[in-house]
């Protein structure tokens, strides 16, 4: 399939143009036999384009700067080409706040990095944790990134390049529930603890997520082998419908992220 006639299935311009810039490092790796990286893109994105492409003369693959990074950039490598993490231009940068400061959130950093006339393409995933944040950026902004940041909200902060950064891994609880029905709003209910119309407001103020995909319906039917988010409470990964109660409720295990 020609790049065109991929493009031509995308109804959304601004993923078009997303998809538009893609193809073309695509092709310029398998004309210049080089490395070619793609800004970074949401699961949803990446999914989908990969899903478009399917497997041409040079391998995609994605990584967003460690192993479970959500946001990431597509390398186009040449099938000689060995591939290298360290050849992506991913850089992260440590911004450090006062251990006293309370209430600072990943919108919070966003915003902040945003507000330097980066673009959300540019940014990959941020790691929040006690007294820092480690933001993920395309090598060509994390450099400004740390030259111009200097408040966070009204919070002053301190930042550092950094060569790499791995953080921990989150180890997922596993959790045999009963619901009333695969409706999103029950599963997600169950999964963090909250009464089905808290939930559903959440999924109406565009809270939710399937598979990446931003979802508002609280009705909506799930099924095994989804991944829910909730943006606030962490992710659920139904692992198994294991079947129907006496009391005609629906048996499921799920794993959950915080």
């Amino acid at each position: 399939m020609s790049n065109k006639d991929i493009l031509s299935r995308i109804a959304d311009n601004d993923e078009k143009i997303i998809y538009a810039r893609a193809l073309d490092k695509m092709t310029a790796a398998q004309r210049k036999n080089i490395p070619a990286f793609t800004d970074f893109m949401d699961p949803f994105k990446l999914r989908r384009f990969t899903e478009l492409v399917g497997y041409g003369e040079v391998r995609m693959v994605p990584y967003g700067g460690f192993e479970d990074a959500e946001r990431r950039m597509i390398g186009f490598f040449p099938e000689y080409c060995e591939c290298v993490f360290s050849d992506f231009p991913i850089r992260p940068v440590e911004i450090r706040f006062n251990r006293f400061s309370k209430g600072l959130t990943h919108r919070d950093f966003l915003g902040s990095v945003l507000g330097l006339g980066i673009t959300r393409d540019k940014v990959g995933d941020i790691i929040v944790e006690d007294e820092r944040a480690v933001v993920y950026a395309q090598s060509s902004v994390a450099e400004h990134i740390a030259a111009n940041l200097e408040y966070v909200g009204h919070t002053k902060i301190n930042t550092a390049l950094l060569e790499s950064y791995a953080p921990p891994q989150k180890i997922p609880s596993e959790k045999k529930m009963t619901v009333a029905s695969l409706r999103l709003d029950a599963v997600l209910g169950g999964c963090f603890n909250l009464s089905r119309t808290k939930t559903a407001e959440l999924i109406k103020g565009e809270k939710a997520y399937i598979n990446w995909l931003g979802e508002n319906s609280p009705s909506k039917q799930v099924a095994q082998g989804d991944i829910l988010t909730l943006r606030g409470f962490g992710r659920a990964v139904i692992k198994e419908v294991n079947g129907i109660t006496k009391k005609d409720r629906v048996l499921i295990t799920v794993e959950i992220y915080k």
